[in-house]
C-alpha cells in the first residue's frame, strides 16, 4: 500500500482540548486494487509544537496504516464467531 497524496479538507480549533481536529483525505494505491482510491480520516493534534500540518497528515497516515494492519485479524475472528 502506498499513499500517493494527502490533503487536509477541513480543520477546526478545539479550544477546550488545545487541539486542532482535521478531516484528511488520503489517496491510496493498494496492491489489490487497480485504481487508487480516497480514504477520509479524522484526526487531532495538539496545537503546540512545530509543523502542525505535517503532524496532522502523518497522524492520518499512521491511523490508516494501523487500520489496514489490524483488518485481516479482525476478519479472521469475525468468521469464527
Amino acid at each position: 500500500m502506498r499513499i500517493l497524496s494527502a490533503q487536509i479538507e477541513h480543520a477546526r480549533y478545539a479550544r477546550d482540548f488545545g487541539q486542532v481536529e482535521a478531516m484528511v483525505t488520503l489517496l491510496v494505491k493498494d496492491e489489490h486494487r487497480p485504481v487508487p482510491y480516497e480514504v477520509r480520516i479524522r484526526t487531532a493534534e495538539p496545537t503546540q509544537g512545530e509543523n502542525l500540518r505535517k503532524r496532522l497528515l502523518d497522524s492520518a497516515s499512521n491511523l490508516y496504516r494501523a487500520r489496514i494492519d489490524v483488518a485481516p485479524e479482525r476478519q479472521r475472528f469475525d468468521r469464527a464467531a
